[in-house]
Formats: C-alpha cells, sequence, structure tokens
C-alpha cells in the first residue's frame, strides 16, 4: 500500500466522485433515450448503451451493474416521456418490452470496461 497522502482516496471524496459519475450515467442514459425515440434505430440505441456502460465501467469499475440499471432504464423512461408530451406516438407494450431489452448489451459494455480495466491494471500497472 501507497503511504502517499495524495493518492489516498477517503470514503467521502469516493462519495463525491461517484456521484459525479452517477450524474454522467444518467445524461448518457437520456441521451441514449433520444437517440431511440429521435432516430429509432434500435441498433444505434443498443450501440450507444454499449459505449455509454463501456466508458462507465472502465471509469468506476466496482459494481458495474449499478451503470447498466442507470443508462438501461433511461431509455424507456424517456420513450414513456415523449409519449406523454405527444413526440413518440408509436409506443406499444411490445415496444417498451424491447427497449427494455436495450440493457443486454449494456451488460456486455458495464462488465466489458470492468475487465478491460482490470486487464490494463494487471498487464501495464497503475
Amino acid at each position: 500500500m501507497s503511504s502517499n497522502p495524495k493518492t489516498m482516496e477517503t470514503p467521502a471524496e469516493r462519495e463525491d466522485n461517484d456521484a459525479v459519475f452517477y450524474g454522467i450515467a444518467v445524461t448518457l442514459g437520456v441521451f441514449c433515450g433520444v437517440i431511440h425515440v429521435g432516430v429509432r434505430d434500435p441498433l444505434l440505441t443498443a450501440l450507444s448503451v454499449l459505449v455509454s456502460t463501456m466508458f462507465l465501467g472502465y471509469m468506476r469499475p466496482s459494481r458495474p451493474w449499478r451503470w447498466v440499471l442507470l443508462v438501461g432504464l433511461f431509455v424507456p423512461a424517456v420513450m414513456s416521456g415523449a409519449n406523454l408530451m405527444g413526440y413518440y406516438r408509436d409506443l406499444s407494450r411490445a415496444g417498451l418490452y424491447g427497449s427494455a431489452l436495450i440493457m443486454l448489451p449494456g451488460v456486455a459494455g458495464a462488465f466489458g470496461g470492468h475487465f478491460g480495466r482490470r486487464f490494463m491494471r494487471v498487464m501495464f500497472g497503475k
């Protein structure tokens, strides 16, 4: 363990840093939902969820499932909100279930980022 106080991070500082990443995750989730509603291409939405969760899983590798939930659950939430505001009229039960399945590429992205960070740490050190 390093005894350098500049590299040591207190639990309060870690929670503050995590709060920033929670905000980034919510922003990316809303962005993925807007892509899904605006472009209406599920493959592009899946790719954006994959990239977003991979970034978050790499930056904060502990508990990568939280990034899947934060990013992935905003896609159906944005769809429902857009339907309520009248921007998205094609909302069906099958469409909502399909948008919830967008979280599956998110699982691959978050855990891929997690294991990618671990690989970089093992291969190249800190």
